[in-house]
């Protein structure tokens, strides 16, 4: 049997990332965060930046609902295509714990997890200062995570058809349980008439508690509000669920 190849998901996979992301409603995503800067923010304006903003699909949505958009994300080839799909959009080149632009956002997102990406902790707690300092005031950060102790070592697995191919996409975190690192393991698998492709990808990722988030925010000066990392609804954190939305707004 042949080794699956490895590859970036985020660079030279990157034309498989809307692919792998199919099943992620980003529609229902954009009507939650317009629906939570509502409630939530005390800014007046609506400036918006979108932390690992991958294709733009998050930021095409806000565009629609009136929102001046701006994304960063670390790989030229996702910034790529999110200047075709959105191509009013601000983008900055850099990773998540080294962008500026003091009091420029009224809101600022990071989802799918992707604030894990800031690895170690101490990058993590830079991302925070960041955004926090990126905010107006009255502005709001609000990003979703998973606490190390809910991770089971299970994989998502999602099919596609597209081209004449059959596309299975794999992905799960691993976690040994005792350290602050974890690691996304991503697999992709095409099959058409020509035979099978695989491809393997790995990404070492921030394990954290929600609580030890949760002190972050409040050092960096956030007023927090937790809340279930349920996009169909808005509603605060139950305490009882290892995924939540944190909604952080600056005083």
């Amino acid at each position: 049997m042949q080794e699956p190849t490895a590859g970036n998901l985020y660079a030279d996979l990157s034309g498989y990332y809307d692919g792998f992301c199919h099943e992620v409603d980003y529609a229902e995503q954009g009507d939650f965060l317009r629906r939570a800067f509502d409630c939530l923010a005390e800014s007046t304006g609506k400036d918006y930046l979108d932390l690992a903003c991958g294709t733009g699909q998050l930021l095409q949505q806000m565009h629609q609902h009136g929102f001046a958009v701006a994304g960063l994300d670390n790989s030229p080839q996702m910034l790529e295509a999110t200047a075709r799909r959105c191509p009013s959009a601000a983008l900055m080149l850099c990773d998540l714990a080294s962008f500026d632009g003091p009091g420029r956002f009224d809101l600022i997102s990071c989802f799918l997890y992707s604030i894990h990406y800031s690895h170690p902790v101490a990058a993590l707690t830079e991302t925070v200062n960041r955004a926090f300092q990126a905010l107006k005031p009255g502005g709001v950060f609000l990003f979703d995570l998973v606490d190390k102790n809910g991770i089971n070592n299970r994989d998502a697995v999602t099919r596609l058809e597209r081209d004449h191919a059959r596309f299975t996409f794999r992905s799960g975190w691993r976690y040994d349980g005792c350290s602050e690192s974890m690691v996304l393991q991503v697999a992709i698998r095409r099959e058409d008439a020509n035979g099978v492709q695989d491809w393997e990808d790995r990404h070492r990722m921030t394990a954290i508690t929600i609580a030890q988030v949760n002190e972050l925010m409040r050092d960096a000066g956030f007023v927090i509000t937790l809340l279930e990392r349920d996009f169909a609804r808005l509603r605060e954190w139950e305490g009882d669920s290892f995924n939540v939305i944190m909604a952080g707004r600056k005083p």
